[in-house]
């Protein structure tokens, strides 16, 4: 069955990449050194709290799917995979899989955190798991996409990098869109993290800048969709 045939690569992936240098600095590390650094500088971080925990997600899923790919291409592991009685599509929704729950684990971790110092409780906690999640899903692909894509797998977290530092500061993430001229909200609509940091802002504090919440899970699974498409499409070229 294709669901046990994805559990089972799951727990691979979890046994194997959970506790990688990669995984551990720039997926658990980084967002919360990120976050404590914002508690101790404001205090009151109601403002800034959804970014706080999109920047996790996408800090940990990234790294997370990054590293294991970058090992199993460097070391040629790959092919264990292929030749067992498994699709492309069920490899990479394995992996999607436990990157999204390593992203939604290290964004409960910032959520504990940041929901400490706020003044608001937390609106809707089962609203912000399930947008965590699809982001997860949604950023866990493009990671993906990216470490399939490099010729060089040990350049994906470079590329990655150039990929997510920027995000911060156009999604909305740190300060927000609306503090900045007009023109500058072209830039955060084309701006993947935006989605998640508007869904997210929403489930917290029950109000969205400027994405509808219903627009922003639809683009979360967008993303997920086509870089699943491009991420399968990558690695029936390389296999």
């Amino acid at each position: 069955m294709p669901p046990l045939k994805i559990l089972t690569i799951a727990r691979k992936e979890l046994k194997e990449y959970v506790l990688k240098p990669g995984s551990i600095s720039w997926g658990l590390v980084f967002p919360i050194v990120f976050t404590l650094a914002f508690i101790v500088r404001f205090g009151d971080i109601d403002h800034v709290a959804p970014g706080l925990v999109s920047i996790s997600i996408v800090f940990g899923t990234t790294s997370f799917v990054a590293s294991s790919v970058i090992f199993e291409r460097k070391l040629r592991t790959f092919e264990r995979l292929l030749v067992a009685p498994v699709s492309y599509v069920e490899i990479i929704l394995a992996k999607l899989l436990v990157g999204s729950l390593f992203g939604l684990f290290v964004a409960m971790v910032s959520l504990a955190l940041v929901s400490r110092f706020m003044v608001y409780r937390i609106w809707n906690l089962p609203l912000v798991v399930g947008y965590s999640f699809l982001g997860g899903l949604a950023f866990s692909a493009l990671a993906l996409m990216v470490s399939l894509a490099v010729e060089n797998p040990i350049s994906a977290m470079t590329w990655l990098n150039l990929i997510r530092l920027p995000m911060m500061f156009t999604s909305g993430a740190i300060a927000s869109l609306l503090l900045f001229p007009r023109w500058f909200l072209i830039a955060g609509y084309l701006t993947p993290m935006t989605y998640l940091v508007e869904g997210l802002r929403f489930s917290m504090l029950k109000y969205a800048e400027v994405v509808h919440p219903v627009y922003s899970a639809l683009v979360l699974i967008f993303m997920t969709l086509l870089f699943t498409y491009l991420s399968a499409e990558l690695l029936r070229r390389l296999y």
